[in-house]
């Protein structure tokens, strides 16, 4: 019997290279947004907060890639996007695993998790 699984997938705009947790998969994606968010939280950690995320840009692609979320380094929209992707498949054997929440988050990335669970729901 197979089940859908959500994975969270970060794209690194300057080394051109995606980041995620590896062998992670999550039974929500709700759990797969949050994770997401922590991955934005170590993007900007990685450049020093110089990136600027576009939260008013629409969620782009279908269920099976959908990207939740695009960033600028320094909102230079002509430089190559950062970006926050959920991937949905379907798997037989899997273990769920937890997700890594964000103690703090900001009402805009609250607002990008809603959007998410409404665009699956």
């Amino acid at each position: 019997m197979k089940v859908v699984f959500y994975q969270a997938k970060a794209g690194d705009g300057v080394r051109k290279k995606g980041m995620r947790r590896a062998d992670t998969y999550f039974s929500t994606p709700e759990e797969a947004a949050s994770e997401a968010i922590s991955l934005k939280a170590r993007l900007d950690n990685l450049y020093e907060n110089q990136i600027q995320w576009d939260y008013e840009g629409q969620m782009t692609g279908d269920s099976k890639r959908l990207k939740i979320l695009r960033g600028y380094l320094g909102g230079n929209r002509k430089s190559n996007p950062f970006y926050l992707e959920i991937l949905s498949s379907e798997l037989s054997k899997c273990n769920p695993a937890s997700p890594i929440i964000q103690k703090k988050l900001t009402k805009q990335d609250q607002m990008v998790i809603d959007n998410v669970i409404k665009k699956f729901a």
